[in-house]
């Protein structure tokens, strides 16, 4: 049954209004508030986490960018040597890394001619090896089995370090 077409005798349009009864306009505006206040604050929480996960990732990158930049390593006193305190014969470079920049450094790898050494002499000596800033480290790599130097030909030392630095230099045996 239609409400609107329904035809009464009191009324001669044969209009009727319907008189339902449904939520108060009081309280349907609350619930629409309430709904908006709950989206709103979960809406807030989720960005503040995402800020604070976007705020470390900035801060990690400036911290480790600027410490990139004041991170200095100068490789000094490149001593060739053949056999010396080795246990297989290899011939052996003794490089001194002085740390002169405001923070310390982390060597991770050195090659010498694009070879990466992975043995050291003493044993006890090892990378990654951490330098203070204004200290010196010495360090003996062993070139591996097969590998000699040429005299008076210059060998490519490269030293890298935690950050992504890397330094460079040349040195010839005598």
């Amino acid at each position: 049954m239609s409400d609107i077409t329904r035809f009464n005798k009191k009324n001669p349009t044969g209009f009727r209004v319907s008189c339902r009864r449904g939520l108060a306009t009081i309280i349907t505006t609350a619930l629409m508030l309430t709904t908006v206040a709950v989206l709103g604050s979960a809406l807030v929480a989720w960005s503040n986490g995402n800020l604070k996960v976007f705020e470390t990732a900035l801060s990690t990158t400036a911290s480790n960018d600027t410490n990139k930049i004041t991170e200095s390593l100068s490789i000094e006193n490149i001593i060739f040597c053949h056999s010396c305190n080795t246990t297989n014969g290899n011939n052996v470079i003794n490089v001194t890394l002085t740390n002169t920049g405001t923070v310390g450094v982390t060597v991770n790898q050195i090659q010498v001619n694009g070879t990466v050494i992975n043995h050291y002499s003493p044993s006890r000596a090892s990378l990654p090896a951490s330098i203070l800033s204004q200290k010196s480290y010495t360090i003996s790599a062993e070139l591996p089995t097969g590998t000699i130097w040429k005299s008076k030909s210059p060998d490519t030392i490269t030293v890298t370090t935690a950050r992504g630095s890397i330094y460079t230099t040349q040195g010839a045996p005598p």
